[in-house]
């Protein structure tokens, strides 16, 4: 077992819109986490770093490894870009 660890990827900020019950739960789960001294915040980040990476394979699914979308080439905030996403989403 080595000891040198790698340096974990710099955070960013992201915005998403929830539900107004799930921002007063998520409220009241951080000071309980903090209270406890646990890291809400990083289990997020695993968490959508989880569901991003399931999101990912869908579409390759969904839509074929081989389609413009699954490479990229959609232009940002074009239809194929947004398909999916409910209004007012923020990604």
């Amino acid at each position: 077992m080595g000891v040198l660890k790698q340096k974990n990827e710099r955070t960013q900020t992201i915005t998403v819109r929830v539900p107004g019950s799930v921002k007063a739960e998520l409220d009241r789960l951080r000071e309980e986490t903090d209270a406890a001294g646990f890291d809400l915040n990083a289990t997020l980040s695993e968490a959508v770093s989880r569901v991003t990476r399931q999101i990912r394979e869908e579409l390759h699914q969904a839509v074929g490894k081989d389609s413009a979308a699954a490479r990229g080439g959609a232009k940002a905030g074009g239809p194929t870009a947004t398909a999916g996403l409910r209004n007012g989403a923020t990604v």
